[in-house]
């Protein structure tokens, strides 16, 4: 089966939704299927966070345009409102949700990004008649969508690679992973760095996804790590990641740590709630300085309970270990392209 991936952002931004393609589309075509992956050329805030070769990845072509012409048996499309301008074909085609700007209750400030804030306003305005034009719409979470054929399948993790992987940081350290942005709270991040750092001095901050010379008196930056070996040793390190999200369609950074035995903080947003996993919550700062001394305490007075929790979070992700969620999907794709 030859199956087209439409994102209306380059793989280049490294982001979640560039990451779940990169892997899906491997698995796909190890499965024996025909892939070919299509973006356009836009990158939010100019982060291209590492260089694609322009005509392959991995052995799967790669097209950046801002307009393409698609020949397969189904598209998958990253939805965003009018993308039919952009993604042309005459096969059947998946709507492909995979951001929390369309079910958010206000507008984001414009920190979010016009672009998105933009798409939030034309899917209120044109959003019901917009998917309609899609033969199936895969939800990634349990969002509310009207359409006539919704199939809600979550994210998935490979546990395979995403394990503990070696002993845990000699200095106990907190690890934010992903990019700097309003929406994954990372200025709340930074700023319960810099609380914890002045009352517990020995406590680290970690950043795994960019450099800022700015904050490395509190937070230590390692930069973007693509490469999930690498960071699922980072994972394993931590003690605990500190995920302060305010929107957030699924948290893949979640499943990540907890199958690398690392519990995790976070808020307690609707989506967050709905994986039915084993998180430490917290509603503001303060939560979050609290959450992170009390397993602090724990690890240093009481390993066997922390490590108890450590395998706990790693048996309840199990259920979105990557080839069932894999298989899942490549029975939608079969579905919707026999269907049609």
């Amino acid at each position: 089966m030859k199956i087209a991936f439409c994102l209306h952002i380059s793989l280049a931004y490294g982001a979640g939704g560039e990451k779940w393609t990169m892997a899906l589309a491997k698995a796909l075509k190890e499965k024996g299927h025909n892939i070919e992956i299509y973006a356009l050329p836009y990158v939010p805030n100019k982060r291209r966070m590492f260089e694609l070769q322009k005509a392959s990845f991995d052995g799967i072509p790669y097209h950046e345009a801002w307009r393409h012409k698609i020949s397969a048996d189904v598209a998958y499309v990253f939805y965003n409102p009018l993308s039919y301008v952009f993604f042309k074909t005459g096969c059947p085609k998946i709507a492909g949700i995979h951001s929390q700007i369309y079910f958010l209750q206000k507008t984001p400030p414009i920190t979010y990004g016009i672009p998105a804030i933009l798409a939030r306003l034309f899917h209120k305005i044109i959003g019901e008649a917009d998917l309609s034009l899609f033969d199936a719409v895969h939800i990634v979470n349990k969002v509310q969508i009207k359409h006539r054929k919704i199939r809600y399948i979550p994210n998935f993790v490979n546990a395979n690679v995403y394990k503990p992987k070696n002993e845990k940081n000699r200095r106990f350290t907190v690890l934010f992973v992903g990019r700097p942005s309003w929406q994954k709270g990372w200025d709340i991040f930074l700023k319960v760095a810099y609380i914890v750092k002045k009352m517990h001095p020995d406590i680290d901050f970690i950043w795994a996804g960019g450099y800022d010379e700015e904050i490395k008196g509190a937070v230590n930056c390692l930069g973007y790590i693509g490469n999930d070996k690498e960071l699922s040793q980072v994972y394993s390190a931590a003690h605990l990641v500190l995920l302060p999200s305010r929107s957030d369609i699924f948290g893949v950074t979640i499943l990540e740590s907890l199958a690398c035995g690392t519990p995790v903080i976070t808020t307690p947003i609707t989506t967050h709630n709905a994986l039915n996993l084993p998180l430490f919550y917290g509603q503001n700062t303060w939560d979050f300085v609290r959450a992170i001394e009390e397993l602090r305490f724990l690890w240093q007075n009481n390993k066997e309970k922390y490590m108890e929790i450590s395998k706990k979070s790693q048996e309840a992700v199990k259920v979105y270990e990557k080839s069932k969620i894999v298989q899942k999907i490549e029975a939608m794709f079969m579905e919707i392209a026999n269907n049609n």
